[in-house]
């Protein structure tokens, strides 16, 4: 058996336990953990190659100062060795590539481009840290910028930091063992040249990693931070109420909008039970399904009734808090759906009053359509003559409804198409008041020099509406005045009924909400009239509003700009 490997001398495990102040015992459990390379197990036993031996201590001695480097001959100049150890850049990178597969097999699947995208960034590195160590002890503090930097954007690309550590470990390793081969393959005056540069490359090596790894978690720390701050930004000025309940049911956290939709501060909701936050109408039940441990999210929804006695309706979302995999609490979301529900019901009552409408002068034209079919010879002239004006008077008002429809929908989409000029308002209101049925008890009190900048065919729609809706609630008679101040006129329709009751003011020229009045006479007019007359007058410039009579009774009222005189 030769007693070299290459240039490297070979010696047996007593001298390798002497050389590495171990006992034989630990040298055999270095090389059974594999920490320690072996170089044969033959009839004499482990032998191991000296080279092999230096590597260890170097890579494991504080600052690469080993313990039995030899100095005999001419002392070889450490710059040297570092320009031999440049030469084998790309070697060390190969070998890099092949220890890293052999910690993460996953690397053993790549690619071929994916293994020389990483053999030619290991080789770059090798160069780099040569050329940090050519520097001397001091490693230069812009580089360490530099590598805080690349841990920052690996953290930042969600690199995992062990990949990270393992490679530059790798790196900083092959260096110390390329190193100690070179000085064997060069004879034994090169120990004292291995012995400095180790001492130059390992702490840089060190630092080098050191920076690298602070700057990865100083980037995870503050992402962490901020993520944390975003989230409480979050929470705290979310429009939905959040909070949440530990294994007992009681608010530990909750935040300013769950006491706005509640109508309670928060010093009154956290520590208190879950059963008096959220006090259910009916089904108290319901709330024993927000706190079931469950992976899937619980959703309810609920009518509760604040302290000063609004009623809300309030969805609810909760999802289990897990501690390593235990339910620790409950995570809940409140969103009140007061307006989204009752939009939802008016919208359905308004389809259904539509239809209504609809449905009762179609049901009389088709009863007069099919006695005349059936009986037009039996009736006398003024019998037909009546039926036809029955007939006229409920395709008017089908009219009518479809004329207010088409015209709010053509309001909500802004794309109502108006003629504004000079109006004289005496004969707009009076060809209004010929479009109202039954329009006796109708007082006009309308001066003939009175003229308004608006769309006449559109203003004369408006005043029809204000006439028919006095009709039908407050009834006659109806009082129809203007008066015209420095720059506008101010048109008014006042009837002598209850009024309007307080508690509709606010919604008085709903689209929606005027139509759905319970109070309205579903017999007459569409319901639509004020919602379509607020429109139609802001549209055209002007304004209107409502106010209790003096006395009793509404009063409508209107303004619209004058036309400027000519100069």
């Amino acid at each position: 058996m030769s007693d070299r490997v290459g240039k490297s001398r070979l010696v047996g495990l007593d001298e390798a336990a002497s050389l590495l102040d171990l006992t034989p015992d630990a040298v055999r459990t270095l090389v059974q953990a594999r920490y320690l390379a072996a170089t044969n197990d033959g009839p004499d036993g482990i032998r191991f190659a000296i080279g092999d031996l230096k590597a260890f201590v170097a890579r494991n001695a504080d600052s690469g100062a080993g313990n039995f480097f030899d100095t005999e001959g001419e002392p070889a100049d450490p710059q040297t060795l570092l320009v031999a150890l440049d030469g084998r850049s790309e070697e060390m990178a190969r070998r890099a590539f092949d220890i890293f597969a052999t910690a993460f097999p996953e690397a053993s699947g790549w690619s071929l481009a994916e293994r020389a995208r990483f053999i030619e960034q290991a080789r770059n590195r090798f160069e780099a840290i040569l050329a940090v160590t050519g520097q001397g002890e001091e490693v230069d503090e812009a580089l360490v910028g530099d590598l805080e930097e690349v841990g920052a954007t690996a953290a930042s690309a969600g690199s995992p930091l062990p990949q990270l550590l393992v490679v530059l470990r790798i790196s900083r390793d092959l260096v110390v063992q390329t190193a100690v081969e070179v000085a064997e393959e060069r004879g034994r005056h090169w120990g004292l040249a291995l012995s400095l540069l180790l001492t130059r490359v390992l702490p840089a090596m060190d630092r080098l990693i050191d920076a690298v790894a602070r700057g990865y978690w100083q980037t995870v720390v503050r992402r962490e931070e901020e993520n944390r701050a975003h989230y409480e930004h979050v929470v705290e000025h979310s429009s939905d109420g959040i909070f949440e309940v530990d294994l007992d049911g009681r608010v530990i956290f909750a935040n300013s909008s769950l006491g706005v939709i509640l109508g309670r501060p928060l010093e009154e909701l956290e520590g208190a039970p879950l059963s008096e936050v959220l006090v259910p109408l009916e089904g108290s039940s319901v709330l024993e399904q927000l706190t079931v441990d469950s992976d899937d999210s619980e959703r309810v929804e609920l009518a509760v009734s604040r302290p000063d006695g609004v009623r809300r309706i309030l969805e609810v979302s909760t999802t289990a808090r897990r501690e390593a995999g235990l339910a620790a609490g409950f995570q809940c979301v409140v969103r009140d759906v007061t307006a989204q529900r009752d939009l939802e019901e008016a919208k359905n009552e308004f389809l259904a009053l539509v239809t209504h409408d609809l449905r009762q002068p179609l049901t009389a034209i088709l009863g007069l359509g099919a006695t005349l079919e059936t009986h037009a010879d039996e009736l006398g002239p003024e019998r037909i003559q009546r039926m036809g004006q029955s007939v006229r008077r409920q395709a008017e008002r089908m009219a009518r409804l479809a004329d207010d429809l088409f015209e709010v929908s053509r309001l909500e989409a802004r794309s109502v198409v108006l003629n504004i000029r000079p109006v004289d308002l005496a004969m707009t209101v009076e060809l209004a008041l010929a479009s109202v049925p039954e329009s006796a008890g109708v007082d006009l009190r309308i001066g003939e020099d009175l003229t308004v900048l608006a769309d006449a065919r559109r203003l004369e729609q408006v005043v029809g509406n204000l006439i028919e809706n006095a009709l039908i609630y407050g009834g006659a008679p109806v009082v129809v005045e203007a008066a015209a101040t420095d720059t506008e006129v101010v048109l008014s329709v006042r009837d002598h009924g209850p009024g309007v009751p307080e508690s509709l003011v606010p919604t008085l020229f709903s689209r929606v909400r005027t139509l759905g009045r319970r109070d309205r006479d579903r017999a007459r007019g569409t319901g639509l009239g004020l919602a379509l007359v607020k429109g139609l007058v802001e549209a055209m410039g002007g304004r209107v509003w409502y106010e209790q009579a003096p006395g009793g009774g509404a009063v409508f009222s209107l303004a619209l700009p004058q036309p400027r005189p000519r100069s």
